[in-house]
């Protein structure tokens, strides 16, 4: 089993890091809901049962935790050192370990996985096209030949309408308050989004994040350039704001 790491090297100095402590206070009571985790355990089972498998921008351990009961190892990146230790208070499972570590630098990892996945745009969390090839290429540097990828990248297709809009608030009938989106993009299609989570009787929680935001094809392209071969590719679905990507490791 891979040792628990709290400070890996490659981890950067915080500054950029998205998802810190306000994201990570509220995560599981407000966020976390409306993104349940069955469907993606669901994609995943036929390439994570039995295998040593690696989560990229595990957080507080949504998918980790479903994935553990049906994976040998599995070992979760993260460089956000709130999210992990919401996910250490919670209780880790016997057969997971946690890294914190940034995907934009070559992983400190030993041995090789026989899958990895990243679910939530976790690897979208770039600035360029340059460096999400470079992201990819580090975890295919730890699969085993022929592994699988499996990710979740932000749907064109959901977000360039969010642009259009600029800010809308919808209702979320999980917490019962509503959440505040307010989304921009650059001219190097790098989306900006801020968002306010507010529920009666708490104090509101706001947070910003950027993501590159790029067609399918440019998407698959990346892969390619990264060692990868795509499988399939299933576009977002009601209610999901992801197109779900399946890959293999060809280099």
């Amino acid at each position: 089993m891979t040792q628990d790491v709290h400070d890996a090297p490659g981890v950067r100095d915080g500054r950029d890091v998205q998802y810190g402590t306000a994201v990570a206070s509220v995560y599981d009571s407000l966020i976390a809901p409306a993104m349940p985790a069955e469907v993606a355990v669901d994609r995943l089972r036929p390439y994570v049962a039995g295998a040593r498998v690696l989560e990229v921008g595990v957080g507080t351990g949504r998918v980790a935790v479903p994935v553990a009961a049906l994976a040998r190892e599995v070992v979760g990146v993260d460089n956000s050192r709130p999210m992990l230790a919401e996910f250490r208070a919670k209780g880790v499972p016997a057969n997971v370990s946690l890294v914190e570590a940034d995907f934009r630098r070559p992983l400190p990892l030993q041995g090789r996985f026989g899958a990895a996945y990243s679910t939530m745009g976790s690897l979208a969390c770039v600035h360029s096209r340059e460096e999400l090839t470079a992201a990819l290429a580090h975890v295919r540097e730890v699969l085993e030949p022929g592994a699988t990828l499996s990710l979740e990248y932000y749907s064109t297709a959901v977000y360039r309408p969010l642009v259009e809009l600029g800010t809308v608030t919808v209702p979320m009938p999980h917490h019962g308050g509503t959440t505040t989106f307010t989304t921009t993009v650059d001219d190097a299609d790098v989306l900006t989004m801020g968002t306010l989570v507010e529920k009666d009787g708490e104090a509101p929680v706001e947070f910003a994040e950027q993501v590159l935001l790029i067609e399918r094809d440019e998407v698959e392209a990346c892969l390619d350039r990264a060692g990868f071969a795509v499988q399939e590719v299933v576009p977002a679905e009601e209610l999901l704001p992801y197109d779900w990507y399946t890959a293999r490791s060809v280099a």
